[in-house]
């Protein structure tokens, strides 16, 4: 049996349906914890620039989280770019 070719709308849709998921769905790589009781003793805030270009030039963006435990620093894939006909 032969499908049915795809209308511009359906192309369209499902374009943008992947796009949206990509969005809602970043990829997250935890990058290191900082202990809260050693906060400041093992990494420098130059470290962590080191860090942040170098996930800058993969194409992450770094998110600084608390919690009980201490800080969590972690690797957020950027947002892709809109494609245009969307």
């Amino acid at each position: 049996m032969k499908t049915k070719p795809k209308t511009p709308y359906q192309r369209l849709m499902e374009q943008f349906c992947q796009w949206a998921n990509e969005c809602t769905h970043r990829g997250r790589v935890d990058m290191w914890r900082y202990p809260k009781d050693k906060l400041g003793e093992r990494w420098t805030l130059g470290d962590l620039w080191e860090r942040t270009a170098a996930a800058e030039q993969l194409g992450y963006d770094v998110q600084l989280s608390a919690n009980k435990d201490g800080l969590l620093v972690q690797y957020v894939k950027k947002l892709p770019k809109r494609p245009w006909n969307i």
